[in-house]
């Protein structure tokens, strides 16, 4: 869970060459404001062969790309709380123009700044996604997040169902979008997703096997970092320890879930910081700005009955919405994969335990992955390589 990367990161991206292409030709769609149909498409630019290559070298394993890629936002129509609201996306499509081997979605881990989101110029995530992926041929997809790129409504972070839909919807929206896929029946799909993406990965992966999506072969996923149980795992981890990313983490949450489910903050939040909050995460701020302004104990932020719940599980409105959105107790059909560093200490490898455990005593395509030696962001950069060798043998079994 990525709330406080370094803008660094985004700092170091790649001039790239303006795209001089029109943007692809979107199927017209019937109904305004349907789910997934599409409200803009723009070019961004596109990526040599040799920038991509570039950035793949920075990943440990020795990833060769074979082409470049072109680059697009794309802004389409979703729901949340069953009410129709835009979002916004990246994808790439691989260079030169040859049938692609599918379609990677990515779904990114925390980022609380809007101008950080994947489609945005100052991208955190996308370029690196783009040089693995579309530079071997795969058509690349990142949602932004609600809350993100374009969006502005308030981040459901950690709350699963509106995060499955914004993404389910991009799916729809990128098949319109991109006319090499409007002439194939279908296109094998391929899912990745780090630390809070890690969580949504397995959400998607469950709600496509429940109700698949028109076009799509959910082919396998890759989880990495995820908090896949928040109740009895990952939050209550946080709440042991103090520290600002800590208590940033559980201060995010707890105000996402408050706003989304209908609770007043001040019954988790001391009176200080009650109208102090959602202004830090209206997504202007970085995380340099969050990370100031919150104290590093979690006893001086919340209210002393609503931390003792958190430590004891003891069923709060919270507790019982963290069960809620679990996404750890299903049996995968098709295989996933669950990577985790076994010295990551933002998200505990029990987590990637818990759903091992779950899925695999009750027959499911399920397997478990320790980087050794890896912590939070090392578990990520560190799987990227067999990701997409898996990914590449799987689409060679059509």
């Amino acid at each position: 869970m990525r709330l406080f990367a370094s803008t660094a990161i985004a700092i170091a991206l790649l001039t790239v060459a303006r795209a001089n292409a029109s943007p692809p030709s979107p199927a017209p769609t019937r109904i305004q404001n349907q789910r997934g149909a599409i409200i803009s498409v723009e070019p961004l630019n596109v990526m040599e062969l040799a920038d991509l290559q570039r950035i793949s070298a920075d990943f440990p394993g020795g990833i060769t790309v074979q082409g470049g890629a072109r680059l697009f936002r794309i802004v389409y129509w979703t729901v949340l709380k069953g009410r129709s609201t835009r979002a916004s996306g990246l994808f790439a499509t691989p260079l030169p123009t040859t049938p692609a081997k599918g379609i990677l979605l990515f779904l990114h881990g925390t980022n609380a700044t809007r101008a950080l989101a994947p489609s945005q110029p100052g991208r955190v995530d996308g370029n690196e996604e783009t040089a693995v992926f579309a530079g071997n041929g795969f058509i690349v997809a990142l949602p932004d997040y609600l809350g993100l790129g374009v969006s502005r409504v308030p981040h459901p972070y950690l709350i699963v169902q509106p995060q499955i839909d914004a993404t389910v919807d991009l799916l729809r929206a990128i098949w319109q979008a991109e006319p090499s896929l409007r002439a194939r029946s279908s296109i094998d799909l391929f899912m990745m997703g780090f630390s809070e993406g890690g969580q949504v990965v397995a959400g998607v992966h469950r709600a496509l096997e429940r109700q698949p999506l028109a076009g799509y072969r959910l082919r396998g996923s890759v989880g990495i970092a995820g908090p896949y149980d928040l109740r009895d795992t990952s939050l209550p981890k946080a709440v042991e320890n103090n520290c600002r990313l800590c208590v940033g983490y559980l201060t995010w949450a707890t105000y996402a879930y408050a706003a989304y489910y209908g609770h007043p903050l001040r019954e988790a939040l001391r009176p200080r910081y009650v109208g102090v909050v959602p202004g830090l995460f209206d997504g202007s701020h970085t995380a340099e700005e969050i990370g100031a302004a919150l104290p590093d104990d979690p006893a001086a932020m919340f209210q002393p009955d609503f931390l003792r719940a958190m430590r004891t599980g003891r069923g709060n409105w919270f507790t019982q919405a963290l069960a809620r959105n679990e996404t750890y107790a299903w049996t995968p059909v098709a295989p996933f994969r669950l990577y985790f560093g076994d010295r990551d200490t933002d998200v505990p490898p029990a987590a990637a335990g818990m759903f091992f455990d779950y899925a695999h005593a009750r027959g499911g395509n399920i397997s478990l992955h320790s980087l050794s030696g890896a912590d939070h962001q090392a578990s990520s950069a560190m799987a990227y390589a067999p990701t997409l060798a898996w990914f590449n043998a799987l689409a060679e079994q059509r």
